[in-house]
């Protein structure tokens, strides 16, 4: 994922005039069936506010990045005010069409993680 020129002023203006807010479905391995020998995995959805924009076309190179593929600001808060969970690669994103996620950058302002950047995919 190429990382983005924005300053955090500028992501969280983003988010606030044009985000939306999607949710984030945090996959979580929960427990080993010995009859049928498979992990169960389950589903917890988080309410966030994300802001979607295409990458440019020099950009998409058909290994790493698809065409069809759009980046993603969230927000280091969910809608309640709680820290956002890590997304990774194993999530979605739901908003309206649900989302895999491909990879996810960390944006700080020291040990507080105000942003997270992800390509996600249909």
């Amino acid at each position: 994922m190429i990382r983005m020129a924005f300053d955090t002023y500028t992501l969280n203006m983003l988010l606030k005039e044009h985000g939306t807010t999607v949710v984030l479905r945090k996959q979580a391995e929960s427990a080993y069936n010995n009859d049928t020998g498979t992990v169960t995995t389950t589903a917890t959805d988080y309410s966030v506010r994300a802001y979607f924009f295409d990458y440019k076309v020099d950009e998409i190179n058909s290994d790493s990045i698809l065409n069809g593929d759009r980046r993603v600001v969230i927000s280091g808060k969910l809608t309640n005010g709680s820290t956002t969970p890590k997304p990774d690669a194993s999530d979605q994103i739901i908003n309206g069409d649900t989302l895999d996620i491909i990879s996810v950058f960390e944006v700080r302002s020291g040990s507080k993680v105000l942003f997270y950047t992800a390509q996600v995919r249909d």
